[in-house]
């Protein structure tokens, strides 16, 4: 009798057990966040995904970087680049209990940031999100909207030079479960790196690019791995501008 009932436990325990190793396995990239999420502290709490592409772009022959000016951050540089779009309905984000950005609890959508990856989840939902990010699909995957948008249709770049680019992916950052003093909400962090490939024209804008004095005005600077650094653009002795901290991600540093 005993050994029936063994049997029987172990025949009701052994799906149980083989689902389990199928979840973890399924979130084997993850596990740490997975257990914080599914089952700790951050289980019902909203968490906020901020998911981006970013391009080093490098003047040739130099340690000096373009970057751009923040539409939305007053007086900030940052690289070229931003958060991906995401396509299709939304039919699976609201299986997470999705809420888009908005004025209090993120940087508010209009025309432009429409289906922006930025937005929050319920805590428990967060691995299935990194899951779906991994998987490429529904989204976008490359730089180049943003390399258009702000840099070809602003006119620092020629489209006639510009018009087609080549670029690498240089490695994926990412920061789990920052608490955020602007937005007062934990964060997921994930910034793809790519690195502009130029032609040998296109080395030659970038070189003349930057023999001009940087001029805020142009929407764009050419700054120092020094400025990176010290995360500020000074023009003699005062300081024009912030520098994001997510630069550091062009030389090879963490934030």
């Amino acid at each position: 009798m005993a050994i029936e009932i063994l049997g029987l436990i172990g025949g009701i325990a052994k799906p149980i057990l083989s689902k389990g190793a199928a979840i973890a396995w399924e979130n084997r990239n993850y596990l740490g966040l997975f257990l914080k999420t599914k089952y700790g502290t951050y289980k019902n709490q909203n968490i906020r995904f901020s998911i981006s592409g970013i391009i080093k772009i490098k003047i040739p022959n130099t340690n000096k970087y373009l970057l751009v000016l923040n539409r939305r951050i007053e007086n900030q540089l940052q690289p070229v680049g931003g958060v991906y779009k995401r396509f299709g309905d939304d039919s699976l984000f609201n299986k997470w209990e999705y809420k888009p950005d908005n004025s209090k609890n993120g940087l508010d959508v209009d025309d432009k940031s429409s289906s922006d990856l930025r937005f929050m989840v319920s805590g428990k939902y967060s691995t299935d999100v990194l899951n779906w990010f991994e998987s490429g699909q529904e989204r976008e995957n490359s730089p180049v909207r943003e390399f258009r948008e702000e840099l070809i249709d602003t006119n620092i770049l020629s489209p006639n030079t510009f018009g087609h680019i080549d670029y690498k992916h240089i490695r994926r950052f990412s920061k789990n479960l920052v608490w955020s003093e602007f937005f007062s909400c934990y964060e997921i962090l994930i910034f793809d790196v790519f690195e502009l490939i130029p032609t040998s024209a296109q080395k030659e804008a970038l070189i003349e690019l930057s023999k001009h004095e940087n001029d805020l005005s142009k929407g764009y600077a050419i700054v120092s791995c020094d400025d990176i650094e010290q995360q500020r653009l000074m023009i003699g002795n005062k300081q024009v501008a912030r520098i994001g901290q997510h630069t550091k991600l062009l030389i090879n540093k963490t934030f």
